[in-house]
């Protein structure tokens, strides 16, 4: 979606436009499949005389594995083609005379002048190169400040952390991780398999590291980094690895400077930045720069943290479900490189439009001295068969180390759901306001995903008599992001920590851009509408599975259907369980105690106890 409008001038007369509106389904699903092509594309870029991922190591690991990933997470790539075909698509169609972009973001701003003015539009340009070196120095004054938090860290961190070596180490997130939680249950995405292992191995065989700060990223204050955590079953990674050990992280720090030089004198580079015949190299140097004063000292640290605990614990495995991200990719650099083998779990949808689990075949294999290529996991534990198709078809990982165990999160909804009583859901239908007669709607999306439709989906609900709208924020998200539709009158807003189960059980459907709560709902037999199309859950409305609408226009039509047409909700639940069943997407209650076999199948001579 683009943020952004412009004002033309045609034959009759001038007026402002939503730029976003002339990007149809068919050029947004082109722009994430060009952008992703592009980003993959530029590790064979020649920078010193050598390929880009040989160039820029760690320890002989190449930086690409978080090269990538900060350009995915950034988006200025897909924006970028996102405004090149909105805005081919509205000359196209208005044939203006003069453009001049009114409002957006810096891409839009550079990009759209640039594509007018290869049909004969008049333009204006609206960046000028000292907006661009404002964005570029205030950039590394950010690096500077993740620097001096990671440094802050250290301080709060107290003393180094005991040497006796657990069965499993796993490393999860300390946001995710519920305070004062007794066992590995209180984890909120994995605490199922956690609980598992340790009424297999024990306890006291478990060590839990927490990376990452213990507060989620949209309610983070800047004081953060010096404040202490309380958690003792959680050892913060940086009590492993104190200052003195970051010796590789502080000499990538050091060398930003020289190496942003060389990035930026790379001929290579510099021509890969004309993008469909439209120079984008100021927005490409920004995305570089991001690269490499922020991306690679924070990955390099990653890899120095990971290291330090991994020879304090020396660990027969390692358990993480972040395996794909940045942490977790540096942790399963570390693994491999001493030999330890890597259990990555499943912990949410595998998005088909994820770079992070997209490789080229080249990525999987070694290349070149100390490079042993893409950091894979040991063994990835999956929900189901589609997860594991499209890893072996697009993550090229190989078919030995992808293990179906199921959905441990699922099992455990599917059980809270049957014990459910008339107490448990007059409460849940209390805490969302809820009238007797009114039906409920279960939004369950990430605010900033789902920002632009959230409003038309708002109106929607109140042109249906009788509608409660209840929004679950996500995890990572407070109730403070959903402000703009708070107040409204028919709209209730509950923390992500609300329990799921009891929501669902009063809920006539379910509305997302694209949580698995859509999939896990359709188990429980309850329909779902997916908003925001083109988006991750596409597969899933082609086939029938699930509702979808296209545009905020479609979203009121779809959710009546969705509430009062039977014959649609029957239509929709035949090929729900078709499609669920044909991908294993299923609960047979046993996914924990399979995922924790799993992984203690990496250490089969550690002695197991059983509960």
């Amino acid at each position: 979606m683009i943020d952004a409008s412009v004002t033309i001038t045609t034959a009759a007369g001038e007026r402002t436009v939503a730029l976003g509106t002339y990007l149809d389904a068919a050029t947004e699903e082109a722009a994430h499949r060009d952008a992703h092509s592009w980003i993959k594309e530029l590790r064979h870029a020649k920078v010193d005389g050598r390929g880009f991922r040989q160039r820029f190591t760690v320890r002989g690991d190449s930086l690409w594995w978080f090269t990538e990933l900060y350009l995915h997470k950034e988006r200025a790539l897909v924006d970028i083609y996102r405004t090149i075909g909105a805005t081919r698509a509205l000359v196209a169609s208005e044939k203006p005379s003069r453009l001049e972009v009114a409002s957006g973001s810096p891409v839009v701003r550079h990009v759209a002048p640039l594509v007018a003015k290869t049909s004969g539009v008049t333009t204006a340009s609206a960046v000028a190169e000292r907006e661009w070196n404002g964005r570029l120095r205030r950039l590394q004054w950010r690096a500077r400040m993740l620097v001096l938090a990671a440094w802050a860290a250290r301080l709060r961190a107290g003393a180094a952390a005991g040497s006796e070596s657990p069965t499993v180490a796993a490393f999860i997130h300390r946001a995710f991780w519920r305070s004062g939680g007794e066992d590995g249950s209180a984890e909120s995405y994995i605490g199922p398999v956690l609980r598992a292992l340790e009424d297999r191995c024990g306890a006291e065989s478990m060590q839990y590291v927490g990376i990452g700060p213990p507060v989620n990223f949209r309610a983070r204050q800047w004081s953060r980094p010096f404040e202490s955590s309380n958690d003792d079953k959680v050892v913060p990674i940086e009590r492993y690895a104190p200052w003195r050990l970051l010796r590789d992280s502080r000499e990538v720090w050091r060398n930003r400077s020289t190496n942003f030089r060389a990035v930026c004198d790379s001929e290579d580079l510099r021509s890969a930045a004309v993008i469909a015949g439209i120079d984008c190299w100021p927005i490409v140097r920004e995305q570089l720069a991001g690269v490499v004063y922020l991306q690679w000292p924070w990955s390099a640290r990653a890899m120095d943290e990971a290291a330090a605990a991994l020879d304090t614990l020396q660990p027969p495995s390692v358990v993480t479900y972040a395996e794909a991200g940045g942490w977790g990719r540096a942790l399963i650099l570390e693994s491999r490189r001493r030999g330890i083998p890597s259990a990555g779990l499943q912990h949410g949808f595998i998005y088909r439009q994820w770079l992070n689990y997209r490789h080229e075949p080249d990525e999987i294999g070694h290349a070149g001295r100390g490079d042993s290529g893409f950091p894979a996991p040991t063994v990835t534990l999956l929900f189901d068969e589609y997860a594991a198709r499209h890893l072996r078809e697009h993550g090229r990982l190989p078919p030995a180390s992808l293990k179906v165990t199921g959905s441990p999160r699922l099992d455990m909804m599917i059980g809270r759901l049957a014990q459910l009583t008339p107490d448990d859901l007059a409460r849940a239908r209390s805490e969302t306001g809820a009238r007797d007669e009114d039906m409920i709607v279960l939004v369950t999306t990430k605010e900033k995903e789902a920002r632009h439709l959230l409003a038309g989906l708002v109106a929607a609900a109140e042109s249906i008599p009788g509608v409660r709208l209840v929004i679950k924020a996500h995890p990572a998200e407070t109730p403070s992001a959903y402000g703009r539709v708070a107040g409204h009158q028919g709209v209730t807003v509950l923390p992500g920590d609300t329990p799921l189960a009891p929501l669902l059980a009063v809920s006539r459907a379910v509305v997302t851009v694209n949580s698995t709560v859509a999939l896990d709902a359709g188990v429980a037999g309850i329909p779902a509408l997916v908003i925001g199309l083109p988006n991750n859950l596409s597969p899933f409305v082609d086939a029938g599975a699930l509702a979808g609408a296209d545009t905020n226009g479609e979203i009121a039509g779809q959710l009546r259907r969705l509430l009062y047409d039977e014959g649609f909700r029957s239509q929709l639940a035949a090929a729900r369980r078709e499609f669920l069943g044909a991908h294993a997407m299923n609960s047979d209650g046993n996914a924990a105690a399979q995922s924790a076999e799993a992984v203690l199948e990496l250490t089969p001579n550690k002695s197991r106890t059983t509960s």
